[in-house]
């Protein structure tokens, strides 16, 4: 019979405990308006640049935590990477979702703790791109992940 050693199964069972993110239904999430044109915003001179790429839109959130309801989680929005822009997403919340910021690439907490059935709250997004923005049509890629314990 093999023998385990104690430091071996309790770094065993961390890893275990640390399941990968889910992907939540964020199918009932909307923007209002449905598109929004981004806009020449103009930097002053002491910042360096000469400006940046700017849009404002509300963002209804509404999130299915029904499956992991009473567990509890942290739950991230996901700004997918940009194929030619950084992006960054700043924004505030009614109170039910932390209010925080996200660049394209990463990932920002939004959500900690006892999960209920459904989490929904409304953002006032500000999207800001660098100025190679090239096109007027594009479609940015948010999502939201949650992780239990």
């Amino acid at each position: 019979m093999k023998r385990w050693s104690l430091p071996l199964v309790l770094a065993a069972l961390a890893v275990v405990a640390h399941a990968a993110p889910v992907r939540l239904d964020d199918s009932l999430t909307h923007t209002v308006p449905p598109n929004v044109q981004m806009q020449w915003r103009m930097l002053p001179p002491s910042a360096g640049a000469t400006g940046s790429m700017e849009a404002w839109v509300r963002v209804n959130v509404r999130l299915d935590t029904a499956p992991h309801a009473g567990r509890t989680g942290r739950v991230y929005m996901v700004l997918a990477q940009d194929s030619t822009s950084l992006v960054e997403a700043s924004w505030t919340s009614q109170g039910r979702l932390l209010a925080g910021r996200v660049v394209s690439g990463e990932r920002t907490l939004v959500y900690s703790g006892t999960l209920p059935a459904a989490l929904a709250d409304q953002l006032a997004l500000r999207l800001r791109a660098s100025p190679d923005w090239d096109r007027q049509n594009r479609r940015l890629n948010f999502h939201f992940e949650l992780e239990t314990p």
